[in-house]
C-alpha cells in the first residue's frame, strides 16, 4: 500500500494496471521489503482486504497510502465478519466512521 507499484496502480494510467497478478507479485517481491509477521490473515480476510481498498482507490479516486491510514489492515480483520457481506460502498462509508470515531476519542483525551 506504500510502494512503487501501488502508487502506480493508484495512477490515472499506468502500464502496470493491464499486468498479471504474477507480474505485480514478482514487482511487489522484488521492488518490497516484505516483513514476515505472527499476525496471520485467514486467505478470504485477505482476498476482501485486497478488494476493498483497490475498489476504494478506483472509485473514490484515493491514494492506497490514504486508504491505509483510515482503514489498517488489523481494522479490517477485526470487521471482516460484519463487512465482508456488504455492499463495497457501504463498507468503505463504515470503514471511514470508525476511523472518525477513532480520531474524535482521541482528541477528547
Amino acid at each position: 500500500m506504500k510502494s512503487e507499484v501501488a502508487r502506480n496502480l493508484d495512477s490515472v494510467y499506468n502500464r502496470m494496471q493491464w499486468a498479471g497478478e504474477e507480474y505485480l507479485m514478482e514487482e511487489l517481491l522484488d521492488n518490497c521489503d516484505i516483513k514476515k509477521s505472527d499476525e496471520l490473515f485467514p486467505k478470504e480476510v485477505m482476498y476482501w482486504t485486497g478488494y476493498i481498498y483497490r475498489y476504494w482507490s478506483i472509485s473514490q479516486k484515493e491514494s492506497s497510502r490514504n486508504i491505509l491510514n483510515v482503514a489498517s489492515p488489523a481494522t479490517m480483520r477485526r470487521n471482516y465478519l460484519m463487512f465482508h457481506t456488504m455492499d463495497p460502498e457501504m463498507a468503505i462509508e463504515d470503514l471511514k466512521e470508525i476511523n472518525r470515531q477513532k480520531k474524535s476519542k482521541w482528541q477528547i483525551l
